[in-house]
Protein backbone atom coordinates (compact mmCIF):
# COMPACT_ATOMS: atom_id res chain seq x y z
CA UNK A 1 0.00 0.00 0.00
CA UNK A 2 1.45 3.43 -1.08
CA UNK A 3 1.05 4.83 2.89
CA UNK A 4 3.71 2.31 3.37
CA UNK A 5 5.92 3.55 0.35
CA UNK A 6 8.98 5.03 2.24
CA UNK A 7 9.33 1.41 4.05
CA UNK A 8 9.54 -0.30 1.03
CA UNK A 9 11.96 1.99 -1.22
CA UNK A 10 14.33 1.42 2.13
CA UNK A 11 14.04 -2.18 1.64
CA UNK A 12 14.00 -2.61 -2.15
CA UNK A 13 17.70 -0.76 -1.98
CA UNK A 14 19.17 -2.60 0.48
CA UNK A 15 18.84 -5.27 -1.70
CA UNK A 16 19.72 -3.12 -4.72
CA UNK A 17 22.66 -2.08 -2.61
CA UNK A 18 23.60 -6.12 -1.69
CA UNK A 19 23.38 -6.64 -5.30
CA UNK A 20 25.55 -3.65 -6.19
CA UNK A 21 28.36 -4.62 -4.01
CA UNK A 22 27.73 -8.10 -4.61
CA UNK A 23 28.69 -7.52 -8.65
CA UNK A 24 31.35 -4.49 -7.69
CA UNK A 25 32.94 -3.36 -4.83
CA UNK A 26 33.05 0.91 -5.17
CA UNK A 27 32.55 2.63 -2.11
CA UNK A 28 31.79 6.35 -4.11
CA UNK A 29 28.93 3.59 -5.67
CA UNK A 30 27.37 2.51 -2.40
CA UNK A 31 27.16 5.96 -1.03
CA UNK A 32 25.55 7.67 -4.10
CA UNK A 33 22.93 4.10 -4.08
CA UNK A 34 22.61 4.68 0.03
CA UNK A 35 22.05 8.44 -0.63
CA UNK A 36 20.00 8.12 -3.70
CA UNK A 37 17.88 5.41 -1.57
CA UNK A 38 17.46 7.68 1.00
CA UNK A 39 16.34 10.75 -1.27
CA UNK A 40 13.77 8.12 -2.98
CA UNK A 41 12.13 7.42 0.46
CA UNK A 42 12.03 11.22 1.01
CA UNK A 43 10.37 11.34 -2.02
CA UNK A 44 7.73 9.32 -1.59
CA UNK A 45 6.37 10.61 1.98
CA UNK A 46 4.01 13.29 0.08
CA UNK A 47 2.35 10.59 -1.79
CA UNK A 48 1.95 8.44 1.26
CA UNK A 49 0.73 10.86 3.06
CA UNK A 50 -2.59 12.06 0.34
CA UNK A 51 -4.02 8.55 1.17
CA UNK A 52 -5.94 8.66 4.58
CA UNK A 53 -3.75 8.02 7.79
CA UNK A 54 -4.04 4.78 8.83
CA UNK A 55 -3.85 3.60 12.54
CA UNK A 56 -4.01 -0.17 12.64
CA UNK A 57 -2.79 -2.73 14.66
CA UNK A 58 0.91 -2.99 13.42
CA UNK A 59 1.64 0.12 12.34
CA UNK A 60 0.46 4.35 13.16
CA UNK A 61 0.70 5.90 9.68
CA UNK A 62 -0.64 9.63 10.69
CA UNK A 63 1.14 12.79 10.65
CA UNK A 64 3.43 12.33 13.44
CA UNK A 65 4.97 8.85 12.24
CA UNK A 66 5.85 10.68 8.57
CA UNK A 67 7.21 13.78 10.27
CA UNK A 68 9.51 11.84 12.44
CA UNK A 69 10.05 9.16 9.56
CA UNK A 70 11.27 12.88 7.19
CA UNK A 71 13.95 13.52 9.62
CA UNK A 72 15.48 9.92 9.83
CA UNK A 73 15.43 9.78 6.79
CA UNK A 74 16.94 13.39 6.07
CA UNK A 75 19.77 12.97 8.97
CA UNK A 76 20.73 9.04 7.38
CA UNK A 77 21.10 11.00 4.04
CA UNK A 78 23.29 13.65 5.92
CA UNK A 79 25.10 11.13 7.35
CA UNK A 80 25.56 9.00 3.64
CA UNK A 81 27.03 12.08 2.16
CA UNK A 82 29.15 12.59 5.34
CA UNK A 83 30.12 8.95 5.40
CA UNK A 84 31.51 9.11 1.88
CA UNK A 85 34.17 11.93 2.45
CA UNK A 86 35.06 10.45 6.07
CA UNK A 87 35.81 6.47 4.53
CA UNK A 88 38.05 7.72 1.79
CA UNK A 89 40.86 7.97 3.98
CA UNK A 90 40.60 4.32 4.83
CA UNK A 91 42.91 2.82 1.80
CA UNK A 92 42.96 -0.66 3.81
CA UNK A 93 39.35 -0.89 5.04
CA UNK A 94 36.63 -1.73 2.56
CA UNK A 95 33.63 1.14 3.35
CA UNK A 96 30.69 -0.43 1.02
CA UNK A 97 29.36 -2.83 4.20
CA UNK A 98 29.16 0.81 6.15
CA UNK A 99 26.67 1.87 4.13
CA UNK A 100 24.50 -1.26 4.09
CA UNK A 101 24.65 -1.14 7.60
CA UNK A 102 23.37 2.43 7.20
CA UNK A 103 20.66 1.67 5.22
CA UNK A 104 19.32 -0.86 7.91
CA UNK A 105 19.62 0.60 10.52
CA UNK A 106 17.91 3.57 9.26
CA UNK A 107 15.18 1.09 7.98
CA UNK A 108 14.76 -0.37 11.70
CA UNK A 109 14.36 3.06 12.88
CA UNK A 110 11.39 3.99 10.74
CA UNK A 111 10.18 0.57 11.55
CA UNK A 112 10.47 1.64 15.46
CA UNK A 113 9.36 4.96 14.88
CA UNK A 114 5.96 3.63 13.16
CA UNK A 115 4.97 0.19 15.60
CA UNK A 116 1.60 -0.48 17.16
CA UNK A 117 1.91 -3.89 17.67
CA UNK A 118 4.92 -5.01 20.12
CA UNK A 119 6.06 -7.69 17.85
CA UNK A 120 6.98 -4.72 14.90
CA UNK A 121 8.45 -2.70 17.89
CA UNK A 122 11.01 -5.46 19.04
CA UNK A 123 11.83 -6.28 15.31
CA UNK A 124 12.23 -2.67 14.24
CA UNK A 125 14.51 -1.73 16.85
CA UNK A 126 16.80 -5.34 16.75
CA UNK A 127 17.07 -4.65 13.28
CA UNK A 128 18.53 -0.89 13.93
CA UNK A 129 20.68 -2.17 17.15
CA UNK A 130 22.25 -4.85 15.36
CA UNK A 131 23.43 -2.91 12.42
CA UNK A 132 24.57 0.23 14.61
CA UNK A 133 26.59 -2.26 16.27
CA UNK A 134 28.56 -2.85 13.22
CA UNK A 135 29.06 0.45 12.43
CA UNK A 136 30.23 1.45 15.79
CA UNK A 137 32.94 -1.28 15.51
CA UNK A 138 33.76 -0.78 11.78
CA UNK A 139 37.26 0.49 12.30
CA UNK A 140 38.75 -2.68 12.73
CA UNK A 141 41.92 -1.03 13.68
CA UNK A 142 41.06 0.85 16.27
CA UNK A 143 40.77 -0.96 19.17
CA UNK A 144 38.72 1.84 21.14
CA UNK A 145 35.96 1.12 18.44
CA UNK A 146 35.58 -2.81 19.29
CA UNK A 147 35.93 -2.06 22.80
CA UNK A 148 32.68 0.65 22.25
CA UNK A 149 31.04 -1.88 19.87
CA UNK A 150 31.13 -4.74 22.47
CA UNK A 151 29.80 -2.60 25.14
CA UNK A 152 26.46 -1.13 23.04
CA UNK A 153 26.43 -4.44 22.42
CA UNK A 154 25.76 -5.54 25.98
CA UNK A 155 23.47 -2.08 26.68
CA UNK A 156 21.30 -3.04 23.71
CA UNK A 157 21.55 -6.76 25.31
CA UNK A 158 20.37 -5.58 28.57
CA UNK A 159 17.95 -3.57 27.21
CA UNK A 160 16.28 -5.84 25.11
CA UNK A 161 16.08 -8.06 27.60
CA UNK A 162 13.85 -5.92 30.21
CA UNK A 163 11.95 -4.99 26.85
CA UNK A 164 11.33 -8.62 26.21
CA UNK A 165 10.31 -9.46 29.85
CA UNK A 166 8.09 -6.66 30.37
CA UNK A 167 5.85 -7.15 27.82
CA UNK A 168 6.17 -10.76 28.40
CA UNK A 169 4.46 -9.86 31.88
CA UNK A 170 2.22 -7.36 29.63
CA UNK A 171 0.66 -9.81 27.79
CA UNK A 172 -0.07 -12.46 30.34
CA UNK A 173 -1.72 -9.75 32.36
CA UNK A 174 -3.91 -8.22 29.07
CA UNK A 175 -3.53 -10.86 26.42
CA UNK A 176 -2.70 -8.98 24.09
CA UNK A 177 0.35 -7.94 22.04
CA UNK A 178 -0.96 -4.31 20.87
CA UNK A 179 0.40 -1.44 22.34
CA UNK A 180 -2.55 0.05 23.36
CA UNK A 181 -3.75 -3.00 24.76
CA UNK A 182 -0.59 -3.72 26.71
CA UNK A 183 0.08 0.10 27.76
CA UNK A 184 -3.92 -0.15 29.43
CA UNK A 185 -3.37 -3.17 31.57
CA UNK A 186 -4.94 -3.58 34.90
CA UNK A 187 -3.26 -2.11 38.11
CA UNK A 188 -1.95 -5.56 38.79
CA UNK A 189 1.41 -6.67 40.24
CA UNK A 190 2.32 -8.91 37.10
CA UNK A 191 1.27 -5.39 34.81
CA UNK A 192 2.85 -2.79 36.95
CA UNK A 193 6.34 -5.07 37.15
CA UNK A 194 6.12 -5.40 33.45
CA UNK A 195 5.72 -1.53 32.78
CA UNK A 196 8.73 -0.46 35.00
CA UNK A 197 10.60 -3.40 32.91
CA UNK A 198 9.51 -1.59 29.64
CA UNK A 199 10.84 1.94 31.75
CA UNK A 200 14.09 0.55 31.99
CA UNK A 201 14.52 -1.29 28.70
CA UNK A 202 13.67 2.85 27.19
CA UNK A 203 16.24 4.20 29.41
CA UNK A 204 18.89 2.39 27.87
CA UNK A 205 18.19 3.28 24.64
CA UNK A 206 17.23 6.85 25.70
CA UNK A 207 20.48 7.21 27.74
CA UNK A 208 19.33 8.68 30.95
CA UNK A 209 20.64 8.27 34.31
CA UNK A 210 20.69 5.80 36.18
CA UNK A 211 21.30 4.05 32.58
CA UNK A 212 24.13 5.85 30.96
CA UNK A 213 26.62 3.39 32.15
CA UNK A 214 29.15 2.88 29.31
CA UNK A 215 27.56 5.81 26.79
CA UNK A 216 29.86 8.24 26.88
CA UNK A 217 32.62 5.45 26.27
CA UNK A 218 30.76 4.67 23.02
CA UNK A 219 30.28 7.92 21.89
CA UNK A 220 33.96 8.31 22.35
CA UNK A 221 35.13 4.95 20.17
CA UNK A 222 32.48 5.16 17.53
CA UNK A 223 33.74 7.08 13.92
CA UNK A 224 32.65 10.04 13.84
CA UNK A 225 29.25 9.10 11.43
CA UNK A 226 28.67 6.28 13.62
CA UNK A 227 28.64 8.57 16.40
CA UNK A 228 26.48 11.26 14.85
CA UNK A 229 23.47 8.24 13.78
CA UNK A 230 23.84 7.34 17.42
CA UNK A 231 23.41 10.51 19.26
CA UNK A 232 20.29 10.67 16.75
CA UNK A 233 18.00 8.68 15.10
CA UNK A 234 17.34 5.84 18.39
CA UNK A 235 16.59 8.65 20.24
CA UNK A 236 14.45 9.94 17.57
CA UNK A 237 12.75 6.73 16.75
CA UNK A 238 12.18 6.07 20.61
CA UNK A 239 10.49 9.15 21.14
CA UNK A 240 8.35 8.57 18.41
CA UNK A 241 7.18 5.53 20.16
CA UNK A 242 6.98 7.36 23.67
CA UNK A 243 4.90 10.08 22.10
CA UNK A 244 2.40 7.32 20.27
CA UNK A 245 2.18 5.94 23.57
CA UNK A 246 0.98 8.64 25.70
CA UNK A 247 -1.54 9.37 23.63
CA UNK A 248 -3.29 6.44 23.53
CA UNK A 249 -6.09 5.61 26.31
CA UNK A 250 -4.72 4.17 29.74
CA UNK A 251 -1.42 5.40 28.94
CA UNK A 252 -1.21 7.76 32.05
CA UNK A 253 1.38 7.44 34.32
CA UNK A 254 0.66 6.84 38.77
CA UNK A 255 1.60 9.53 40.54
CA UNK A 256 4.42 7.63 41.68
CA UNK A 257 5.80 6.68 38.57
CA UNK A 258 5.94 9.97 37.32
CA UNK A 259 7.91 11.25 40.60
CA UNK A 260 10.58 8.45 39.48
CA UNK A 261 10.29 9.71 35.76
CA UNK A 262 10.90 13.72 37.66
CA UNK A 263 13.81 12.07 39.41
CA UNK A 264 15.65 10.33 36.66
CA UNK A 265 15.28 13.55 34.68
CA UNK A 266 16.83 16.35 37.29
CA UNK A 267 19.24 13.70 37.94
CA UNK A 268 20.00 13.02 33.71
CA UNK A 269 20.54 16.55 33.86
CA UNK A 270 22.56 17.38 36.60
CA UNK A 271 24.79 14.43 36.06
CA UNK A 272 25.19 15.00 32.21
CA UNK A 273 26.45 18.30 33.10
CA UNK A 274 28.88 18.07 35.69
CA UNK A 275 30.47 14.92 34.56
CA UNK A 276 31.20 16.82 31.16
CA UNK A 277 32.96 19.45 33.15
CA UNK A 278 35.83 16.54 33.67
CA UNK A 279 36.60 15.67 29.96
CA UNK A 280 39.07 16.59 27.22
CA UNK A 281 37.46 14.45 24.65
CA UNK A 282 35.08 16.02 22.71
CA UNK A 283 33.24 12.51 21.72
CA UNK A 284 32.35 12.03 25.57
CA UNK A 285 31.99 15.80 26.23
CA UNK A 286 28.78 15.48 23.56
CA UNK A 287 28.03 11.68 25.17
CA UNK A 288 27.30 13.18 28.64
CA UNK A 289 25.99 16.57 27.18
CA UNK A 290 23.31 13.93 25.43
CA UNK A 291 21.92 12.55 28.69
CA UNK A 292 21.72 16.16 29.89
CA UNK A 293 19.67 16.89 26.70
CA UNK A 294 17.32 13.96 27.10
CA UNK A 295 17.04 15.03 30.74
CA UNK A 296 15.18 18.17 29.41
CA UNK A 297 13.01 16.27 26.55
CA UNK A 298 12.01 13.93 29.71
CA UNK A 299 10.51 17.39 30.97
CA UNK A 300 8.60 18.31 27.92
CA UNK A 301 7.17 14.82 28.18
CA UNK A 302 6.51 15.17 31.88
CA UNK A 303 4.41 18.25 30.71
CA UNK A 304 2.56 16.74 28.49
CA UNK A 305 -0.11 18.45 26.63
CA UNK A 306 -0.28 20.24 22.97
CA UNK A 307 2.42 22.49 24.54
CA UNK A 308 4.41 19.28 25.67
CA UNK A 309 4.19 17.54 22.70
CA UNK A 310 5.71 20.34 20.91
CA UNK A 311 8.00 21.42 22.86
CA UNK A 312 9.54 17.39 22.53
CA UNK A 313 8.89 17.46 18.30
CA UNK A 314 10.65 20.24 18.35
CA UNK A 315 13.45 19.57 20.58
CA UNK A 316 14.39 16.83 18.89
CA UNK A 317 14.28 18.29 15.54
CA UNK A 318 16.76 20.83 16.80
CA UNK A 319 19.01 18.06 18.70
CA UNK A 320 19.13 16.18 15.36
CA UNK A 321 20.52 19.19 13.28
CA UNK A 322 23.01 20.49 16.03
CA UNK A 323 24.59 17.05 16.67
CA UNK A 324 24.92 16.50 12.89
CA UNK A 325 26.70 19.97 12.71
CA UNK A 326 28.81 18.47 15.41
CA UNK A 327 30.19 15.47 14.90
CA UNK A 328 29.96 16.77 10.64
CA UNK A 329 32.95 18.71 12.04
CA UNK A 330 35.04 16.21 13.37
CA UNK A 331 34.69 13.91 10.57
CA UNK A 332 35.67 16.73 7.99
CA UNK A 333 38.89 16.87 10.65
CA UNK A 334 39.71 13.29 10.98
CA UNK A 335 40.64 10.61 8.35
CA UNK A 336 39.20 7.16 8.95
CA UNK A 337 42.61 5.56 8.37
CA UNK A 338 44.23 7.55 11.30
CA UNK A 339 44.72 5.49 14.70
CA UNK A 340 41.80 7.91 16.04
CA UNK A 341 39.53 10.71 15.21
CA UNK A 342 40.35 14.55 15.66
CA UNK A 343 38.25 14.57 18.75
CA UNK A 344 40.06 16.01 21.76
CA UNK A 345 39.78 19.74 22.64
CA UNK A 346 43.57 19.72 21.65
CA UNK A 347 42.55 18.77 18.44
CA UNK A 348 40.46 22.06 18.29
CA UNK A 349 42.91 24.34 19.13
CA UNK A 350 43.74 27.25 16.73
CA UNK A 351 40.47 26.32 14.62
CA UNK A 352 39.68 29.87 14.42
CA UNK A 353 43.01 30.45 12.77
CA UNK A 354 43.61 27.59 10.50
CA UNK A 355 39.90 26.71 9.23
CA UNK A 356 37.11 29.67 10.15
CA UNK A 357 34.76 27.83 8.43
CA UNK A 358 34.58 24.61 10.56
CA UNK A 359 34.93 27.08 13.28
CA UNK A 360 32.19 29.01 12.28
CA UNK A 361 29.77 25.94 12.01
CA UNK A 362 30.89 23.78 15.11
CA UNK A 363 30.76 27.58 17.06
CA UNK A 364 27.23 27.61 16.36
CA UNK A 365 26.61 23.53 17.10
CA UNK A 366 27.93 24.40 20.71
CA UNK A 367 26.01 27.53 21.03
CA UNK A 368 22.45 25.85 20.31
CA UNK A 369 23.36 22.69 22.68
CA UNK A 370 24.07 25.32 25.03
CA UNK A 371 21.01 27.49 24.20
CA UNK A 372 22.43 30.65 23.52
CA UNK A 373 20.81 32.73 20.61
CA UNK A 374 20.86 33.16 17.79
CA UNK A 375 21.24 29.27 17.35
CA UNK A 376 17.92 27.44 17.26
CA UNK A 377 19.25 25.90 20.57
CA UNK A 378 17.40 28.76 22.62
CA UNK A 379 14.26 28.48 20.72
CA UNK A 380 14.22 24.58 21.84
CA UNK A 381 15.21 24.83 25.17
CA UNK A 382 12.67 28.15 25.70
CA UNK A 383 9.68 25.84 24.48
CA UNK A 384 10.80 23.31 27.17
CA UNK A 385 10.92 26.11 29.44
CA UNK A 386 7.05 27.00 28.84
CA UNK A 387 5.74 23.68 28.46
CA UNK A 388 7.64 23.27 32.12
CA UNK A 389 5.84 26.33 33.52
CA UNK A 390 2.91 25.83 31.78
CA UNK A 391 2.61 22.42 34.04
CA UNK A 392 3.83 23.83 36.86
CA UNK A 393 7.07 21.71 37.37
CA UNK A 394 9.21 24.63 39.14
CA UNK A 395 11.75 22.01 40.62
CA UNK A 396 12.00 20.61 37.19
CA UNK A 397 12.83 24.21 35.16
CA UNK A 398 14.67 24.89 38.21
CA UNK A 399 17.30 22.27 37.84
CA UNK A 400 16.86 23.07 34.15
CA UNK A 401 18.06 26.15 34.42
CA UNK A 402 20.97 25.36 36.92
CA UNK A 403 22.09 22.55 34.71
CA UNK A 404 22.17 24.82 31.83
CA UNK A 405 24.31 27.06 33.14
CA UNK A 406 26.87 24.09 34.01
CA UNK A 407 26.90 23.18 30.40
CA UNK A 408 27.96 26.70 29.45
CA UNK A 409 31.16 26.81 30.83
CA UNK A 410 32.32 23.39 29.16
CA UNK A 411 30.66 24.33 25.59
CA UNK A 412 32.41 28.33 26.40
CA UNK A 413 35.76 26.33 26.86
CA UNK A 414 35.75 24.58 23.61
CA UNK A 415 34.90 27.35 21.58
CA UNK A 416 38.09 29.08 23.59
CA UNK A 417 39.92 26.55 22.59
CA UNK A 418 39.41 27.37 18.65
CA UNK A 419 40.15 30.78 19.24
CA UNK A 420 43.38 30.17 20.73
CA UNK A 421 45.98 32.12 18.46
CA UNK A 422 49.33 30.01 19.26
CA UNK A 423 48.19 26.79 19.27
CA UNK A 424 49.16 24.31 16.27
CA UNK A 425 46.74 23.56 13.76
CA UNK A 426 44.59 20.46 13.90
CA UNK A 427 46.36 17.90 10.75
CA UNK A 428 43.28 17.39 8.41
CA UNK A 429 42.96 16.98 4.96
CA UNK A 430 40.81 19.44 2.35
CA UNK A 431 37.58 19.52 2.73
CA UNK A 432 35.50 16.98 0.18
CA UNK A 433 32.72 18.34 -1.03
CA UNK A 434 29.93 16.23 0.70
CA UNK A 435 31.38 17.49 4.31
CA UNK A 436 30.90 21.32 2.53
CA UNK A 437 27.38 20.14 1.85
CA UNK A 438 26.46 18.55 4.90
CA UNK A 439 27.80 21.24 7.29
CA UNK A 440 26.32 24.37 4.85
CA UNK A 441 22.64 22.72 4.85
CA UNK A 442 22.76 21.98 8.56
CA UNK A 443 24.49 25.25 9.98
CA UNK A 444 22.43 27.21 7.65
CA UNK A 445 18.99 25.32 9.21
CA UNK A 446 20.41 26.20 12.79
CA UNK A 447 21.31 29.74 12.45
CA UNK A 448 17.77 30.18 9.74
CA UNK A 449 15.43 28.29 12.00
CA UNK A 450 17.04 30.01 14.91
CA UNK A 451 16.02 33.55 13.92
CA UNK A 452 12.65 32.42 12.08
CA UNK A 453 11.47 29.61 14.17
CA UNK A 454 8.24 29.97 12.87
CA UNK A 455 7.56 27.95 9.89
CA UNK A 456 9.20 24.82 11.82
CA UNK A 457 6.38 25.20 14.41
CA UNK A 458 3.92 25.35 12.29
CA UNK A 459 5.09 22.46 10.29
CA UNK A 460 5.49 20.41 14.13
CA UNK A 461 1.61 21.42 14.96
CA UNK A 462 0.36 20.28 11.71
CA UNK A 463 2.55 17.27 11.90
CA UNK A 464 1.06 16.47 15.26
CA UNK A 465 -2.97 16.66 14.10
Amino acid sequence: MIQAAPLAVQGIFVAVLLAAVAIRRSAPLAAAVTGVGFVAALCTIPAAMHGAAIAGEQFDLSGATYGFWAVILSVGFLLSVMGSGYWRGAKNLPAEEFFILLLVATLGACVLAAAKDVLFLFLGLETMTLAMIGMIAYPRHRPEAAEAGIKYLILSAMSSAFLLFGFGLLELATGSLGLADVLAAPNTPMAVAGLAMVGVAAGFKLSVVPFHIWVPDVYAGAPAPSGAFLAVVPKLAVLAVILRATGLPGAALAPGALHVVSVVAALSMLAGNLLALQQQNVKRILGFSSIAHLGYLLVAILAAGEVGRVAVVFYAVTYALTMVAAFGVLAVLSNAGAARDAETIADLRGLFWSRPGLAAVMTLALLSLAGMPPAIGFIAKMYIFAAGVHQELWWLVGTMIASSVIGLFYYLSMILAMAQRQAPAPAAAGMQAGGRLVLGVVSLAVLVLGVAPEPLIALVKAMLG
